[in-house]
């Protein structure tokens, strides 16, 4: 008794620990990731070289952008790159038993990304932060010193600590760990995760190396009259957030069925981002001065529709086309740049202290729809802009606008992801664990075996002795002939083989459980064979066997959940 409450004791102590020195090194890193590939981009901008001048026009960018697409290409090619891996793959290990992330291609993928946005290209850099907390985490978990201490707990610290530090608020990178990546509460995942956010937020204030981009001075203003337009924000948000969304799965689809091989594809989005870095820059890098310009000036409605929908182009055509990146910046000023030409519409006639409300309230509201996270996007408001205002003020859009994309498309832009690749995340971790169990685990070979050549008679003795009423027929190497019901040959002469059932349901061994109830479904009997694919009989399962299985799935997303 005492050595197993010593082992509890010892465990979460060490998982605290844990967090909070990923909660240290996750700030650190994610500071100076976002100061480099800023500083980068922005010297990228502001230099110029006699002989890359033509007139006015500076062509430097245009190879900074084109240089950093190289490098990403070069990656692909030399360490074996299939895809990309980002938040997506961090909730899906987080839902799985033994958490598997790719930790070689997780920190890739981060180095990637950083070639991106240093270059130029219209992607931004905090979903990749976010699965690069988590495989880091992942990667100190899996170290031999360490105990096991639970895998998503410790995947969602890294995550909130990669939140907390970027955007300088701990509370929404507690909230988005929880609501987003491991999806239930329990109070160790709250203490751990709690602390590795306020250790990277304290780091990150300590470092003073990023200010908070959403810092602007609050304007008063009147809720009430202010409703209209946030009903309106809800509605052509959602519309926005889906568009958004789908534009990503069609350039996908589009790369996918070109010809080109993956490893040249970042050429394309390459060469034209840095183009539109000298035609149109507000739209490229990662756009954090733009939204503060499009939230606190009052920009043409030429001006903000031409950042709506390149910005949906360009973002589009980089994730899809292999310029790794992530898509939260992009939907934060595609949100603003919506709820600025909202604002601007001629015939609404609204008050000039609610351009900030509206472009804010619309930049919460399409983000939490793209990631999944409205409870995230309120508090992301509240701790960005420090008013306490806006943050009620963006509830109506975000609610009306996460319904209507829930309804309309799904519950995220991620969960569609993991849809693509047959991976229900709507049904939740249950429906995960279950179709990752194998009903190999749980064959019995406790069953009634028959030679070929044996009498009816012979075999009633068997059913008698094993006091079973179902048997299957074998020969020395286990080949499988059939099955045969004691009903079927009660009071008839002959060869047993002659009364074998027709068409009996087989189970393959590396079926699932989740296929397998499915299978129950229709099924009368004792047991089920389970048949390999060169015809050997393993064994057999029952219905009580399968229902072992699911208590037992049941149980550990219960300790999860519960403890």
């Amino acid at each position: 008794m005492f050595n197993a409450e010593f082992k509890i004791i010892k465990t979460n102590f060490v998982l605290v620990l844990t967090a909070i020195f990923i909660g240290c090194i996750i700030s650190i890193v994610a500071q100076y990731f976002a100061l480099s590939t800023g500083s980068i981009f922005n010297w990228l901008q502001n230099n110029k070289f006699d002989f890359l001048q033509f007139g006015n026009i500076n062509l430097f960018p245009v190879i900074g952008c084109f240089v950093g697409s190289i490098f990403v290409c070069l990656i692909i090619k030399y360490l074996n790159i299939k895809r990309w891996h980002g938040p997506a793959d961090t909730i899906y290990a987080a839902h799985q038993r033994d958490g598997t992330l790719d930790i070689k291609s997780g920190f890739l993928s981060t180095i990637a990304c950083f070639f991106s946005i240093s270059g130029g290209a219209s992607v931004g850099l905090y979903g990749p932060l976010v699965h690069f907390g988590a495989t880091c985490a992942a990667f100190i978990r899996r170290r031999k010193f360490m105990p096991n201490i639970p895998h998503d707990i410790i995947i969602g610290a890294g995550v909130a600590a990669a939140i907390s530090s970027v955007f300088s608020a701990p509370i929404a990178g507690i909230v988005f760990s929880h609501e987003i990546i491991i999806r239930h509460f329990s109070m160790r995942a709250l203490t751990s995760i709690s602390l590795s956010s306020i250790t990277a937020n304290i780091m990150a204030k300590e470092m003073n190396i990023m200010s908070p981009i959403l810092k602007i001075d609050e304007v008063t203003f009147q809720l009430f009259e202010a409703i209209p337009g946030l009903l309106i924000i809800g509605i052509i948000s959602s519309i926005i957030a889906i568009t958004f969304m789908k534009s990503l799965f069609f350039s996908s689809k589009m790369s996918n069925n070109s010809k080109i091989p993956f490893m040249y594809r970042p050429l394309i989005p390459g060469i034209l981002c840095g183009i539109f870095v000298i035609i149109f820059p507000d739209v490229t890098g990662l756009g954090s001065e733009t939204i503060i310009k499009v939230i606190t000036t009052d920009l043409s409605m030429i001006i903000l529709i031409l950042i709506l929908f390149l910005k949906i182009f360009l973002t589009s055509l980089c994730i899809g086309f292999g310029l790794f990146g992530g898509i939260f910046s992009p939907a934060l000023l595609i949100g603003a740049a919506t709820g600025a030409i909202i604002y601007n519409i001629p015939i609404t006639n609204f008050d000039q202290n609610l351009l900030p409300i509206f472009a804010i309230s619309s930049m919460a509201a399409v983000t939490s729809s793209v990631i999944g996270g409205p409870v995230t996007a309120i508090i992301l408001v509240f701790e960005l802009t420090g008013s306490y205002e806006y943050a009620i003020a963006s509830i109506l859009p975000i609610s009306l606008c996460n319904l209507l994309t829930y309804i309309l498309f799904g519950s995220s832009f991620f969960d569609a992801q993991l849809k693509s690749r047959n991976i229900q995340m709507g049904f939740g971790r249950e429906h995960i664990l279950m179709t990752q169990t194998k009903i190999l685990n749980y064959v019995s070979s406790n069953f009634l075996s028959l030679k070929l050549n044996s009498t009816n008679k012979n075999n009633i003795a068997q059913f008698k002795k094993m006091n079973t009423t179902e048997a299957y027929f074998i020969d020395k190497e286990q080949n499988y002939f059939g099955k045969l019901k004691l009903i079927n040959i009660l009071n008839k002469p002959g060869n047993s083989i002659n009364f074998k059932e027709k068409n009996p349901i087989i189970i393959n061994p590396n079926q699932n459980i989740h296929e397998i109830m499915n299978i129950l479904k229709d099924f009368v009997g004792e047991s089920i064979p389970v048949v390999n694919d060169k015809n050997k009989l393993i064994g057999v399962i029952s219905e009580n066997d399968v229902l072992k299985a699911y208590d037992q799935i049941t149980q550990t997303i219960r300790n999860i959940e519960k403890n």
